[in-house]
């Protein structure tokens, strides 16, 4: 089982090895982004820090602590140049129209959204509206291939690598099955997003394997990857009256975001969540998943960063990975509400998240 998630708070800094030559190393941070900025100690004028550029998608999340704590800790000196599109697409041209301007040494990508946006798809590359002529480390991508980021794990044979958070979907309904057994499940999706509309097709292959009929509902696109909480309440009103088992929320920004909505009607009705990522179930109160905690796989990233600002090895031959070990979270007030408790042979190989940590998670 993977550690807890590092319970630190993001900054900007430059890592403790040193600074530019020309004056102390700085994060360059607009005003729209959603984090904090400070400095480490001043350190010697002797070594010029790298810089990578960071286009986030929905904020500063623990994949990004993760990311830029490896850095600290071993001591290598970045500047981070952060920037949030804040759940708007329409924002990354913009972000890659910058990075043509700084130059920075690496662009880290949050998602599938903003890599395809900044990196653009095998087949599809566009150089007036895509990076092309600088490495790119992606990270919590569900799927690099079947998004069309690469045609292979192994390598790129292009200017991207990366690090993937999701869990075989195989595994995940083994686990669920484990919690208990299961024949009708929920599968609230965003068909707008990439990730989400994979993962419905893999569900589709795969549920018969388990003995599941899946009940899809897509939620309503009321444009630029937004949705209202009327709207979505709505959906679950319609979810819950066909009384499925269990809920299923694939890996999707937009779900994530509204991930609360979503668990508190479903326990109106007490119907569990399942939730293929980790804040739904600790932040908002899915009841269960198998994941990949998000500090840890931005760690995984930022290793192969470093391999390619060090100039170790070429960003077009790193393999794309997984973590090798996944989390079974389970959350126990979650749990006592709904009267469903993990059995002793889930309860030897799980994290449970306790009432009170799930409270200081929501806070």
């Amino acid at each position: 089982m993977l550690f807890r998630n590092l319970a630190l708070s993001l900054c900007l800094f430059a890592c403790a090895a040193g600074a530019r030559a020309d004056g102390p190393a700085t994060a360059s941070v607009p005003a729209s982004a959603a984090v904090s900025a400070s400095a480490a100690a001043p350190a010697p004028a002797t070594v010029k820090p790298y810089r990578i550029m960071m286009i986030l998608y929905r904020g500063a999340t623990d994949a990004e602590r993760g990311f830029m704590d490896y850095f600290r800790r071993h001591n290598i000196p970045v500047e981070f140049i952060v920037r949030d599109a804040q759940a708007d697409n329409a924002r990354i041209a913009g972000f890659v129209r910058e990075a043509r301007e700084l130059r920075p040494d690496l662009i880290y990508t949050f998602g599938t959204t903003v890599t395809a946006e900044v990196a653009g798809q095998v087949g599809k590359v566009d150089p007036a509206r895509n990076i092309t002529d600088i490495p790119v480390v992606f990270n919590i991508v569900a799927d690099p291939v079947g998004a069309g980021l690469v045609t292979s794990m192994a390598a790129s044979g292009r200017n991207l690598t990366g690090a993937s958070h999701m869990v075989p979907l195989g595994d995940q309904m083994k686990a669920l099955q484990a919690m208990r057994s299961t024949r009708t499940m929920a599968v609230v999706y965003n068909p707008q997003e990439r990730n989400s509309a994979l993962a419905v097709q893999q569900l589709e292959q795969i549920a018969p394997r388990y003995g599941m009929t899946l009940e899809m509902a897509p939620v309503p696109d009321e444009g630029r990857g937004k949705v209202s909480e009327a709207a979505l309440a709505a959906l679950m009103r319609q979810v819950v009256a066909k009384k499925p088992q269990f809920i299923y929320l694939p890996s999707d920004s937009l779900l994530i975001k509204h991930a609360r909505t979503v668990v508190q009607a479903a326990y109106a009705a007490q119907i569990p969540v399942f939730s293929a990522t980790e804040a739904p179930i600790r932040q908002h109160g899915a009841l269960l998943g198998v994941v990949s905690t998000y500090a840890n796989v931005g760690e995984l990233a930022a290793s192969k960063a470093q391999l390619i600002l060090s100039g170790q090895q070429q960003v077009s031959q790193i393999p794309i990975e997984l973590l090798n070990r996944f989390t079974y979270l389970v959350n126990m007030a979650s749990a006592r509400k709904l009267g469903v408790f993990p059995p002793l042979s889930v309860v030897k190989l799980a994290e449970l998240i306790s009432p009170a940590e799930a409270a200081d998670a929501r806070e």
